[in-house]
C-alpha cells in the first residue's frame, strides 16, 4: 500500500516527492572535497617543502595556575603541520627569541620563513625600535619574519591556529599546576604530530606527510619533549 502526503489540493504519492537528503549529502561531500583540494593546492604553492613556511603564535591560556598566566608559544610548519610548543610566563620579545631557539633545535628541517599576527611579542607597532627587534633578530638567524596584515585573508593561518595547543581543546582541559600544563602540552604534541589525521593533508598525520618527502622516510616519530634537552620546566 502506497503512503501518501495530503496537500490542500491533492494527495501526492510519496514516491513522487523528491527525498533530497541523499543528494544533499552527496553535494555537501563534493563541496567539502573541492574545498580540501583547494587547501592542498594552496599549501603546495606557499609551502612546497617542510620548513618553507612556519606559522607562530603566543596565546595566554584562560586559566591561572598558582596565580600565574601561562603563555603557550606555538609554531606549526605549514607543509606538514608538525607542531612545536613551549610554556612561558612572559609575553616578551626575549621569550619569543628563546622559543625559536627551541623550535630550530626541534624540527628535523631548516626553517626559511616565519609568519605571525601583528601582535605582541612578535610585533610592537606602538613601541619604539628597542622593543620591535624580533624581526631583526630573526634576520640575524637567516630567518625571514613577516607580519600578517589581514589575518582574515590568510586561510592557512586560520587552519593552523585551530590546531594549535590551547585552541578548540582548551575548554576540555583541567590544569591546576605547572606540571599539569607541561604534561598536557607534551601529550597533545605527541598526539597531534604522530596520530592526528588532517583532512586537507589527504587524511594523513603530520608525521606521515613529512615521510612523503625525500630524506624523511626514516622518521617514524616526532616528539620534541622526548629529547633529553627538551624536558625543561616553565620558561621565564
Amino acid at each position: 500500500m502506497s503512503m501518501i502526503y495530503a496537500t490542500a489540493h491533492s494527495e501526492i504519492p510519496i514516491r513522487e516527492v523528491p527525498i533530497g537528503l541523499q543528494s544533499l549529502c552527496t553535494e555537501l561531500s563534493h563541496s567539502g572535497q573541492l574545498y580540501l583540494g583547494k587547501i592542498a593546492v594552496l599549501i603546495d604553492e606557499l609551502a612546497p617543502r617542510p620548513g618553507s613556511l612556519l606559522y607562530v603564535q603566543a596565546k595566554k591560556l584562560t586559566i591561572r595556575v598558582n596565580g600565574l598566566e601561562p603563555v603557550i608559544f606555538s609554531a606549526m610548519d605549514a607543509t606538514t603541520h608538525l607542531q612545536v610548543a613551549q610554556v612561558y610566563l612572559a609575553l616578551t620579545t626575549a621569550a619569543a627569541v628563546s622559543f625559536f631557539d627551541f623550535v630550530a633545535q626541534s624540527f628535523p628541517f631548516r626553517i626559511s620563513q616565519i609568519r605571525s599576527r601583528d601582535e605582541k611579542p612578535f610585533h610592537h607597532p606602538t613601541c619604539d625600535q628597542s622593543c620591535r627587534d624580533f624581526t631583526a633578530m630573526m634576520g640575524k638567524k637567516e630567518l625571514v619574519h613577516s607580519i600578517i596584515a589581514n589575518p582574515s585573508h590568510d586561510v592557512l593561518l586560520s587552519l593552523t591556529s585551530r590546531l594549535m595547543f590551547g585552541g578548540i581543546n582548551e575548554g576540555s582541559m583541567v590544569l591546576t599546576s605547572e606540571q599539569d600544563v607541561q604534561r598536557e602540552l607534551a601529550r597533545f604534541l605527541l598526539f597531534h604530530n604522530n596520530y592526528r589525521p588532517i583532512p586537507w593533508l589527504e587524511g594523513r598525520t603530520p608525521i606521515q606527510k613529512l615521510k612523503s618527502f625525500n630524506g624523511f622516510a626514516g622518521v617514524h616519530l616526532f616528539d620534541p619533549y622526548g629529547l633529553p634537552w627538551a624536558k625543561s620546566a616553565w620558561m621565564v
